[in-house]
């Protein structure tokens, strides 16, 4: 009992540091992203160095801004601090347009997306989270997709449920570390390897969402020929987070910001 009081703990120290120094680090970045979008407006008076050196600022603060939000994200869903703002959504069209969202990284990487969206009722979910679940399932399936690669996304309903597959054609998962995969900083060997950047935080982030919204996710893969991540959610939600009912949302004005995005750049 002692033990496991010292390790709850010391995870709770963790969570807390990690918090604030997300949120210490926030104040310069924001200042850091917002002088050279000043500067890529004068981007005409730089010179082919300068222009070099001001997409390698952006590129890393984009970068470290997403460490930051993922943090704070994690350390939100933890906590139990995260309440849904529910709505009816149909997943079809939340697939759509996370899938239209995803097209220029995909040219930029040659990678083809295709959607297959079968028929079904609305579910009574949280869009803008589910809408998270998506983006990063398919952002990483682009990710770790070689040139020509091909992204599957396909929908389908049955019996009460709706199914989720995001499949790629790329570099797969080590069989052994595939259970693992959804833990907190964790990432595939292979993908350190190749030097692919990331955190091993977004699919901690996309577990508790699906989870949330009382699905569940898993991956299957054959390791050099691709994975499959495969949501189940229920057609009617049982929701196992706080919701935030619709009179007590706060108004846009008061809401918090949302973050900027750097603009990607070569």
């Amino acid at each position: 009992m002692r033990e496991e009081s010292a390790v709850t703990s010391a995870d709770r120290d963790l969570a807390q540091f990690l918090a604030v120094v997300s949120h210490e680090m926030r104040t310069p970045l924001t200042s850091i992203i917002s002088f050279s979008e000043l500067l890529r407006g004068e981007a005409a008076g730089l010179s082919p160095d300068g222009l070099r050196f001001l997409a390698i600022i952006e590129r890393n603060a984009d970068r470290l801004l997403r460490l930051i939000d993922d943090l704070l994200m994690l350390n939100r869903l933890e906590a139990g601090g995260l309440p849904l703002e529910l709505t009816q959504v149909s997943l079809p069209d939340l697939a759509a347009e996370a899938v239209k969202n995803a097209a220029p990284v995909a040219a930029k990487s040659g990678v083809t997306v295709h959607l297959d969206a079968g028929d079904g009722p609305l579910v009574r979910a949280d869009s803008r989270r589910l809408a998270q679940v998506l983006d990063n399932l398919i952002g990483n399936a682009i990710k770790f997709s070689r040139a020509d690669g091909l992204v599957r996304v396909r929908l389908r309903h049955a019996r009460g449920t709706w199914r989720i597959g995001v499949s790629d054609t790329g570099i797969g998962i080590p069989a052994d570390e595939a259970a693992r995969l959804f833990g907190p900083f964790v990432r595939g060997s292979n993908a350190r390897i190749a030097g692919l950047p990331g955190t091993g935080l977004g699919l901690a982030i996309v577990k508790s969402l699906v989870e949330m919204h009382g699905g569940q996710v898993k991956v299957d893969s054959v390791l050099g020929e691709g994975a499959t991540f495969s949501v189940t959610l229920p057609a009617r939600v049982s929701v196992t987070a706080p919701c935030l009912p619709q009179a007590q949302r706060l108004p846009q004005a008061q809401r918090l910001p949302q973050t900027r995005r750097v603009r990607p750049t070569q």
